[in-house]
């Protein structure tokens, strides 16, 4: 980043590079992917009175999306942003509707199925919106990826309390229609917003390419993305435990819908850190900041293992949350800055799936242990994912070393 922005005032920067129509629609047209889970166990479960065959559509439409979206980010390399995205909104909301109208009324096993196709389906707006940062802002990724961070902490936040709120006042088939009005609108002005055309395809190779911080061979950037996708399978494992235990531990405090307001408390505090993070002068390398954003996880994990009661949870949850988002930030600039040229979409989509793959896999292995063993059960879930994220980046940095050493040491 130049001299002339850095700092706060690299956001300055955004709406002049994009526009603010586009800063509108990236944000807007991800809501939905924070609202169809949830209304999907929503609708399901009040539609058939059953929540086991509410957990498995929502399970479904998890490993759909798990699946879909880094599908979708190839398919966008290759063809280009604006008509996958195009192609998925009709195909998503048609399977919206279906699913809608349909369920109470067909088979759980076609509900489920029609609930995994929903999640492979769903428009992938965060994600290939930082593909396009990549191309658009190269010299302001760290402002622009900061903004991403900070729009899905928000919308994680507004998104499950809209579908909450919705189907308590109305109906929760009315939480599921109002994320398709925001699909088709905002996702559809983000595929057709000009700033689809900057983003390269797959085999065109443009003159002077993208810069590459990091310029690994191909093995390198193998073991790269292996260790991305893992860190965000941790990250996912680590929030789907958090939502388990916080809410298991409301329960336990004798106020069982205080779970969510538990958990929004940490991403209200890693949108602040995330912010922030283009304050961090960039001479702090990559696995240097990994490492102690997962040490300040680790805090926090353990502070609300042993805390006492709610204000003890809350200020521990206000240090794991300070970490969580300089940590996810930090590993979706590793994976920006290891994207070969023409693969941005899928590079990122593959990332950001690996966070819904541990959601998902964090809350199956936190429910059971937090029946058994309460809260502490689901917080031994998280601390163990803090623990995996800590000695990624360790393992990462101990290996950067040694290559360094390496090529010091040798005569070529």
């Amino acid at each position: 980043m130049s001299a002339s922005r850095a700092g706060l005032s690299a956001y300055r920067a955004l709406p002049r590079i994009a526009g603010w129509g586009y800063l509108v629609a990236t944000s807007l047209g991800r809501l939905p992917m924070s609202m169809v889970p949830l209304a999907v166990l929503t609708l399901t479960t009040s539609a058939t009175g059953s929540l086991a065959v509410g957990g498995f559509a929502s399970a479904a439409a998890a490993l759909g999306e798990a699946v879909g979206a880094p599908a979708s980010g190839g398919l966008a390399d290759r063809w280009g942003q604006r008509p996958v995205l195009l192609a998925g909104v009709v195909v998503h909301l048609a399977v919206l509707l279906v699913f809608t109208l349909g369920v109470g009324a067909i088979p759980d096993t076609a509900t489920v199925a029609l609930a995994g196709v929903a999640g492979l389906t769903l428009p992938q707006v965060g994600a290939l919106s930082r593909a396009r940062w990549l191309a658009l802002a190269p010299d302001d990724t760290a402002a622009a990826f900061a903004f991403e961070g900070v729009v899905d902490e928000v919308v994680y936040i507004i998104g499950p309390a809209l579908v909450g709120l919705l189907a308590v006042a109305f109906d929760p088939r009315v939480a599921m229609l109002i994320a398709g009005v925001l699909i088709a609108v905002f996702v559809t002005q983000f595929a057709v917003h000009r700033t689809h055309r900057a983003v390269p395809r797959r085999g065109r190779i443009a003159a002077g390419g993208l810069p590459d911080a990091v310029t690994p061979g191909t093995g390198r950037r193998t073991a790269l993305i292996a260790l991305t996708f893992t860190g965000m399978v941790s990250m996912g494992v680590f929030f789907g435990g958090s939502q388990t235990a916080l809410t298991a531990f409301a329960a336990e405090m004798g106020v069982p819908d205080a779970g969510a307001l538990l958990y929004a408390v940490m991403a209200v505090g890693s949108a602040a850190t995330t912010l922030s993070m283009v304050l961090v002068p960039e001479r702090i390398g990559p696995w240097t900041r990994w490492i102690l954003a997962g040490i300040g996880m680790l805090c926090g994990a353990v502070l609300m293992t042993t805390a006492g009661g709610v204000l003890g949870v809350v200020l521990a949850g206000v240090v794991a949350g300070a970490f969580q988002g300089p940590l996810l930030l930090t590993i979706f600039r590793i994976s920006g800055s290891i994207a070969e040229h023409g693969r941005g979409g899928i590079t990122m989509t593959l990332t950001a799936s690996g966070v819904v793959l541990g959601l998902a896999l964090g809350a199956a292995i936190a429910g059971p242990l937090a029946e058994i063993r309460g809260s502490e059960g689901g917080f031994a879930v998280v601390i163990a994912a803090t623990l995996v994220l800590l000695l990624l980046g360790v393992v990462a940095a101990a290996a950067g070393r040694v290559r360094r050493q390496a090529r010091v040491s040798s005569p070529l």
